[in-house]
């Protein structure tokens, strides 16, 4: 199973955390109603309600004045809520961040990214201060930040697709594995021949780099299965960012670049010691794999630019949001 990239979560976090503090403090207060200390039972049906109409809602749930959940919360009952934690009446929640810092404001007090002990994943809490008839408490919600992210930025149905693209991956991963694992299996039973049944001179001084091309062939295409079963089943791939696909494609060409190169300079090995007249065909290949190399580093630096110039507008629109959140 892929681990996943919570620092590509923080990030977007703080790209979109205007965004997603009006919609946290629109949800919450639109559910914050004073009956909910008369009817704590009242939570799981809000909680209901909330989960259809938000599907990274993760937990609802009320505490009192002292910060004791006074209710068992409501949950989302996909499967994303640990259930051996019981359902949390009458834990002493005082100590959390989101008790102790609501109480010296009025508004939604939102929590800064961290990893939640019900859901193990990694979430937001806001707190919202309630009061019924003398009573005070505190509505308190758990968000399922990756969901939630994927929620703003219409990637939902890509997520849950996901898990069929990998496997479909990795069966192409596998398949280039066999193909490679076929010709390292062909070059060696090349040497072993050239080995056992030397024959005549001039076939045994060619073998060498007939083996030598096969062999790299197949150390290109492992390093490509490799490639594509790393970054399209292990890892996270945060498919919004452009180096995750700049990475992918720099060690792709590499690959094909490396092959080229082998290729035309056996050919032009073959030229000098008299066996081939290709010294034309050689020479284009090696001018080919030039202009690739070439084009390589154009990419990689433009796109390099391009993405710190668009962390830097994301940067300043933080510091900005920042700010104007202060004031």
């Amino acid at each position: 199973m892929h681990s996943a990239n919570y620092i590509s979560t923080i990030d977007r976090y703080h790209e979109q955390s205007r965004s997603i503090r009006e919609l946290v403090e629109s949800i919450i207060t639109g559910i914050g109603e004073p009956r909910l200390l008369a009817e704590p039972s009242a939570v799981q049906s809000v909680t209901e309600k909330l989960i259809d109409l938000y599907p990274f809602v993760d937990l609802v749930y009320l505490l009192d004045e002292k910060g004791v959940q006074i209710a068992e919360y409501g949950a989302d009952e996909t499967g994303h809520v640990n259930r051996t934690m019981g359902r949390g009446k009458g834990v002493d929640r005082s100590q959390r961040p989101y008790y102790k810092f609501v109480k010296e404001t009025d508004y939604v007090h939102l929590t800064e990214p961290y990893l939640s002990s019900a859901s193990r994943d990694l979430c937001i809490s806001a707190t919202l201060r309630i009061e019924h008839e003398g009573r005070i408490g505190y509505l308190v919600i758990d968000i399922d930040l990756e969901a939630m992210i994927s929620f703003l930025l219409g990637d939902t149905m890509r997520r849950r697709v996901e898990p069929v693209f990998r496997a479909l991956y990795g069966l192409f991963a596998a398949a280039m594995l066999l193909v490679a694992g076929v010709l390292f299996y062909s070059s060696m039973s090349e040497l072993v021949h050239a080995l056992m049944e030397p024959g005549w001179a001039a076939e045994l001084r060619l073998k060498p780099f007939e083996v030598i091309v096969v062999l790299t062939l197949a150390m290109a295409i492992f390093d490509l299965a490799k490639t594509v079963f790393e970054e399209e089943v292990l890892m996270e791939k945060d498919v919004h960012r452009h180096s995750t696909v700049r990475r992918t494609m720099t060690r792709f060409v590499a690959a094909i670049l490396v092959a080229i190169l082998i290729e035309g300079l056996l050919t032009m090995f073959k030229v000098s010691m008299g066996y081939s007249e290709q010294g034309l065909t050689a020479t284009l290949m090696i001018f080919a794999a030039a202009a690739l190399l070439v084009a390589l580093g154009l990419y990689v630096y433009l796109g390099a630019l391009a993405e710190r110039a668009l962390l830097g507008n994301n940067g300043r629109a933080r510091r900005r949001n920042t700010i104007r959140d202060r004031n």
